[in-house]
């Protein structure tokens, strides 16, 4: 089963205070790839759907510019807030922020030169819907721009399922078929609802915990914390032991320090 729309809004509700705010680099450098990927002009106006903490919206607004307008939408109320307290520090002021829904986001037709979506769309429920409620966004040549996961670290996935042994819920039924599966689905997903020039990067991204506390940290930080509250209180400690297990040839270093690395994959691709 998959998890209620509600369910995962209060999740990352709940994450907002500490999501890619424990030290590690994880969020920031694919939204920053996905910025430079886009390649976003002084003076472009930018969507940026499911906005976080503003690991996308942050760079893509210091490269529109002041003459540039950034639209950061997310439906967790705290990730709202926070970012755009984030950005006023920033002293951005080329953004707006709102609580909107990244499935279908409530704006006139032809509103923006780039639409980007960091780490977003496989949250979704619908997300081919998503692409084409898009591209009715995007003005004429405009580039819609999001990042997936290619690969994980398989010991991130090991210490997952050794948590997941610990809930009565059941794991998640992935999707058939997976927009994000291969190149060759997303390129072909995009080409079929109105896009071309389809350009696809993938890259690592090495992830360093100084020790489990801390990986356990960063995962009640980011989407994992759908799962972990799924644990029941006398069970956490048992779970946490057995993902610790899990993450033992992950160690680095000292012994105690754990490296995670990730594949990433950024997509470019213009509104035809």
């Amino acid at each position: 089963m998959q998890p209620s729309l509600s369910d995962l809004v209060s999740s990352f509700d709940e994450a907002a205070e500490t999501y890619d705010s424990v030290g590690v680099d994880f969020f920031s450098p694919i939204g920053r790839a996905l910025v430079l990927h886009a390649a976003i002009r002084p003076g472009e106006h930018v969507l940026d759907v499911g906005c976080g903490r503003g690991a996308v919206l942050l760079p893509a607004a210091a490269a529109a510019g002041p003459a540039g307008r950034v639209v950061g939408t997310d439906l967790a109320p705290a990730m709202v807030a926070l970012t755009s307290a984030a950005a006023e520090a920033a002293n951005l002021g080329n953004v707006e922020m709102a609580i909107g829904d990244a499935q279908a986001p409530d704006y006139a037709p032809a509103s923006f030169d780039v639409i980007t979506a960091g780490l977003v769309l496989f949250f979704l429920r619908e997300p081919q819907a998503a692409v084409q409620a898009y591209r009715t966004l995007l003005r004429p040549g405009g580039r819609l721009a999001f990042s997936s996961f290619a690969r994980n670290d398989p010991h991130f996935g090991a210490a997952l399922h050794a948590l997941a042994g610990h809930s009565p819920v059941p794991a998640p039924r992935g999707r058939t078929p997976d927009l994000f599966a291969a190149q060759d689905t997303v390129r072909s997903a995009l080409t079929n609802n109105g896009y071309r020039d389809v350009d696809i990067r993938e890259f690592s991204v090495r992830s360093e915990f100084r020790d489990f506390d801390h990986w356990l940290q960063w995962a009640w930080s980011h989407g994992a914390r759908q799962l972990l509250r799924t644990i029941p209180d006398a069970r956490l400690g048992a779970a946490a032991a057995d993902a610790e297990e899990a993450l033992t040839d992950a160690r680095t270093g000292n012994g105690r320090q754990i490296a995670l690395t990730t594949t990433a994959r950024t997509v470019i691709a213009t509104r035809r």
